[in-house]
C-alpha cells in the first residue's frame, strides 16, 4: 500500500526533525505544512527529502490538513495518515495502521486513546466524550475518539469529494469529515494507541471549551438540518445495544414479549420493576463467593479501541487476585467480536490477563457469543459435565441477570463481585434499572415459554426443552 504522511506544524521547532526523520522510515511520501511558524520549524527540516508546504501567515489546522492532503493526492498515494508534530503520536504506530487498512481498505481508521482514562486530563477525557456523542449520532455510528488527529484516510474516501471546501474550520474540520465520511457509506474503525501529555511539550492548540463548543455548533447544525436525524441516533446508541441482548436474536417473538413485559409492569405500577431493581440490587452488595477449587468464569464486555474499558478491566482485575491466592485454578473467558472491532472480547481479556503474570496456557477464551444469554448459552455447553461451581465475575450491577440467566442453564456457579463493594453513583442506579428491566423481560418470556410449552424460546433461554 502506497502512502503518505501529513504532518501539519505550527511553532514545533522542538519537535519537528525526529518526528519527519522517524516518519521518512516508513514511507518516502512525508508531506508536513509549516502554517505560519514564527520559529526554525521550515528551516530545520528543509534539507529532507519531503514535500514541505509553507504558509505565509497562520491559517488553522483545517487549511494545513487540506493543503497536506491535497498534496498527497496528487503523489497518487491509496492512503493519507495525518499525525501531529508534537510528539502525542508516535510514529511506531504508523505500522498498526497500515496492518489494519490492508485488512480493512474501505474504512477511515482512528487511533483512539479514551481506553486509557487514567493517562488523560480530566477535563480533556470528558469534553472529548461529550464530543464523541455529538458526532457519533451525526455520523450513525459510534466514534470512540472524534478529537483524535492520528488517523488513516482511504485515498478513495478523499477524492469523493472536495477537500478544498473544508477550509478554515480549525478543529471543527476533523469532526465533520467523519460525519460526511460515514454518509459517503465508509466506516470509521478504531485502534488504540497511548494518550501523551508530556511535561514539557508545548500548550496544546487545542481548547477544550472553545473547541468543542464550535463542534457541537457544527453538528447541532447539521441534525437540524437532517430533523435531528432520528436514524442516526437509533444506529449509534440503540441497535447496538439491541444485538446485545435476547431481544434482537428473538425476532418477533421477542419483541412481543418485550411488549408483555412493559404492558406487565406498567399495570402493577412499575411494582414488579421496583421488584427486580431491589432484588438485583440486594445482590450488587452481595459479598464474593469465590470458590477456590473451581474455574473462574469472566463475562467479556464490549471492548473500547479493542482495548477492555474500566469496567471491563475490573472483572478481569478481580480474576487475577483470586487466581493469584489459586494458581492452581483455570480462567474462562467468555465473549465473541461486537460492532466493528477487529478482536474478541475474549481474546481482548485474555491478553490483558497475560500482561498482568497470569499463564496463557490457564486461561481458555470463548469467542462466538455475543450478549450475556448466548455467554451461558455456550458456557453450558462446555461446563455441563463439570460437577464443581464455578466463580462467575462480573461487574455488581451485572449480578442479578446474570445469577439468573446461569440458574436457567443449570451452571452451578457462585457470584462475585467485579468491584470490592457496590459504589451509589449515577451510573451504577442507571445500570441497575436497566438490569431489572432485562431481569423483568427475561423472567416473563420464561415464564411464557413455560406455560406454553414453547420449546424455541426454552432452548433460546435455558437448558429446559419443556
Amino acid at each position: 500500500m502506497r502512502f503518505s504522511i501529513v504532518i501539519p506544524a505550527y511553532n514545533e521547532a522542538s519537535t519537528i526533525r525526529d518526528i519527519v526523520c522517524s516518519a521518512l522510515t516508513y514511507t518516502p511520501h512525508v508531506v508536513v505544512i509549516d502554517d505560519g511558524s514564527s520559529d526554525d520549524t521550515a528551516q530545520l527540516i528543509r534539507d529532507l527529502d519531503i514535500t514541505l508546504i509553507e504558509h505565509k501567515h497562520n491559517q488553522g489546522k483545517a487549511a494545513a490538513l487540506t493543503d497536506g492532503i491535497r498534496a498527497s493526492l496528487d503523489l497518487g498515494v491509496d492512503a493519507v495518515i495525518t499525525m501531529d508534530a508534537d510528539r502525542q503520536h508516535k510514529t511506531e504506530d504508523i505500522s498498526r495502521f497500515i496492518a489494519t487498512a490492508e485488512q480493512f481498505p474501505d474504512e477511515l481508521i482512528i487511533g483512539s486513546r479514551l481506553w486509557d482514562k487514567q493517562a488523560f486530563p480530566q477535563n480533556r477525557y470528558r469534553a472529548n466524550k461529550f464530543a464523541n456523542f455529538w458526532v457519533s449520532w451525526a455520523a450513525g455510528q459510534k466514534i470512540d475518539d472524534s478529537q483524535s488527529g492520528f488517523r488513516l484516510y482511504p485515498a478513495s474516501l478523499l477524492r469523493e469529494f472536495d477537500i478544498q471546501t473544508d477550509r478554515n474550520k480549525g478543529f471543527v474540520f476533523e469532526s465533520e469529515i467523519l460525519i460526511r465520511a460515514t454518509r459517503l457509506g465508509y466506516s470509521c474503525r478504531s485502534i488504540p494507541i497511548d494518550a501523551i501529555y508530556l511535561e514539557d511539550a508545548r500548550p496544546s492548540h487545542f481548547r477544550s471549551v472553545t473547541d468543542i463548543l464550535h463542534i457541537t455548533r457544527m453538528i447541532a447544525i447539521n441534525l437540524l438540518l437532517r430533523g435531528l436525524y432520528p436514524k442516526g441516533l437509533y444506529r449509534y446508541l440503540i441497535r447496538p445495544y439491541l444485538k446485545r441482548t435476547p431481544l434482537y436474536n428473538l425476532g418477533r417473538t421477542g419483541y412481543l414479549l418485550l411488549l408483555l413485559t412493559i404492558i406487565i409492569m406498567l399495570a402493577t405500577g412499575l411494582l414488579s420493576l421496583i421488584f427486580f431493581f431491589i432484588r438485583d440490587l440486594v445482590i450488587a452488595w452481595s459479598p464474593c463467593q469465590s470458590n477456590a477449587g473451581g474455574k473462574l468464569l469472566i463475562l467479556g464486555k464490549q471492548l473500547l479501541s479493542e482495548k477492555p474499558d474500566d469496567e471491563y478491566q475490573q472483572r478481569l482485575l478481580r480474576a487475577c487476585k483470586l487466581f493469584k491466592a489459586s494458581p492452581e485454578i483455570d480462567i474462562l473467558i467468555v465473549g465473541g467480536k461486537t460492532d466493528t472491532a477487529g478482536l474478541s472480547e475474549s481474546a481482548a481479556g485474555k491478553h490483558f490477563l497475560a500482561q498482568q503474570g497470569i499463564p496463557p496456557d490457564k486461561i481458555e477464551i470463548e469467542e462466538s457469543s455475543t450478549h450475556t444469554l448466548e455467554n451461558f448459552n455456550l458456557v453450558y455447553k462446555r461446563l455441563k459435565n463439570v460437577t464443581e461451581p464455578v466463580t462467575l465475575i462480573t461487574n455488581r450491577y451485572h449480578l442479578g441477570r446474570s445469577h439468573d440467566m446461569a440458574n436457567g442453564f443449570a451452571i452451578n456457579h457462585v457470584i462475585c463481585g467485579a468491584e470490592d463493594s457496590f459504589k451509589f453513583s449515577l451510573s451504577n442506579i442507571l445500570h441497575l434499572v436497566s438490569e431489572a428491566f432485562f431481569s423483568h423481560w427475561y423472567w416473563t418470556v420464561k415464564f411464557i415459554g413455560k406455560i406454553t410449552g414453547n420449546k424455541s424460546i426454552l432452548q433460546r433461554i435455558s437448558n429446559l426443552k419443556e
